[in-house]
């Protein structure tokens, strides 16, 4: 079964028009999980779970650590029998850049938050037996902060809690061996079927089949193929293209691979 591991349809950009794009999947025959960002979009992602073959994580995204309080017995309230896992959680250097979005600095103060937030999550999920969504985002000029996976890694090793998905992964080949050699799997959007993705695509056919996930991190990262419209989980088959003509094995074999990994990680039914 083709399967989007990272979506979130339970984003305002699919207020107007939710129920198509849920049933587009359905007719897919595929299987989603929508992934929380705030407390609002996990609950979001909690309803729309009602739907054959949707699954939801609830969490709060690094760069909403100042925005509102990671409570854990609030979060747990939400955590039902289609709850797949917890996040998306970990470290963002670019949105607190001066050259991101925000232009504010990155201090000590924001990683430390971030940590302690990510370190709540990695709790909740050893409490509720449940892998991470883990988000990782370099710096965009500062050298010194271009160490998020590892920075990611330390976390998890430190406590004892290395099952999960570093989602979206943009590193190192070096990076990814040893997200893959903890037990981790890697996550690849559509960003790799984009032309200036070489890097990314080396380290895709270097990456053991059975340790890809396939996502497309919606209503962000189109396929080249959709490039600036909104993305969409059907749309996830691109990236399994992709990872075919790498590996060399058909297109088939890519959606039941990637498939079982999910099955795997996220014990799924």
């Amino acid at each position: 079964m083709l399967i989007d591991t990272h979506a979130h349809l339970n984003f305002e950009a699919y207020n107007k028009d939710r129920e198509d794009v849920i049933k587009r999947c359905l007719d897919y025959s595929m299987a989603v999980i929508n992934v929380g960002a705030q407390f609002e979009t996990s609950k979001k992602a909690v309803e729309i779970s009602k739907y054959d073959n949707f699954y939801n994580t609830i969490g709060l995204h690094p760069i909403h650590v100042f925005d509102e309080k990671f409570d854990i017995k609030v979060y747990q309230k939400l955590i039902t029998n289609r709850t797949v896992g917890i996040g998306e959680t970990g470290f963002d250097y670019f949105h607190s850049d001066s050259s991101g979005e925000n232009n504010i600095p990155v201090t000590q103060k924001i990683i430390d938050k971030q940590r302690e937030v990510f370190i709540k999550h990695i709790q909740l999920a050893k409490e509720n037996d449940l892998p991470l969504i883990c988000h990782g985002r370099n710096s965009k000029n500062d050298f010194k902060l271009q160490t998020v996976y590892f920075d990611i890694l330390k976390t998890l090793e430190n406590q004892n809690y290395t099952r999960g998905v570093v989602h979206c992964f943009g590193g190192s080949l070096t990076e990814a061996l040893s997200i893959v050699d903890s037990g981790m799997y890697i996550g690849f959007t559509g960003i790799i079927t984009f032309p200036n993705a070489d890097k990314l695509r080396v380290i895709a056919k270097e990456i053991p089949l059975d340790k890809i996930l396939i996502e497309t991190d919606s209503p962000y990262l189109a396929p080249q193929k959709y490039r600036g419209e909104r993305n969409e989980p059907i749309y996830v088959e691109e990236v399994a293209s992709v990872i075919s003509d790498l590996k060399g094995v058909s297109m088939e074999d890519v959606i039941e691979s990637t498939w079982q990994n999910a099955k795997i990680l996220f014990n799924l039914k």
